[in-house]
């Protein structure tokens, strides 16, 4: 075996184990936003597995787009997170701002 595939291998296994967990937390968790958590860690994995896609076709045009999509995962997981627990905060509260309540029905006050 060569050092490329013993690092693809890593890299993939790696990679994998992350995306298990991710979903192991998911399960287990019993509330959303606790669930929210561990769909960040989903990026890191997908971009450890891009690096093994990487690592075994070299920069490519398929090694490129492995490694364009990981970042983006990882760079854009955040911002869909961030949106996600504001969306489910204003369905609950109304407003996404602490301290502030729903004042009723619309054309009540």
């Amino acid at each position: 075996m060569s050092t490329r595939h013993v690092a693809t291998t890593v890299l993939l296994i790696a990679g994998c184990s992350l995306q298990v967990l991710a979903v192991i937390g998911l399960l287990a968790m019993r509330d959303t936003y606790d669930r929210l958590h561990y769909v960040g860690l989903a990026g890191y994995g997908a971009l450890l597995i891009a690096a093994a896609i990487l690592v075994r076709e070299s920069f490519s045009l398929i090694g490129d787009k492995a490694l364009l999509t990981g970042v983006l995962l990882v760079l854009l997981g955040p911002v869909l997170i961030h949106t996600t627990a504001r969306s489910l905060r204003i369905r609950e509260h109304g407003d996404w701002r602490p301290g502030i309540r729903r004042r009723g029905k619309r054309g009540a006050g």
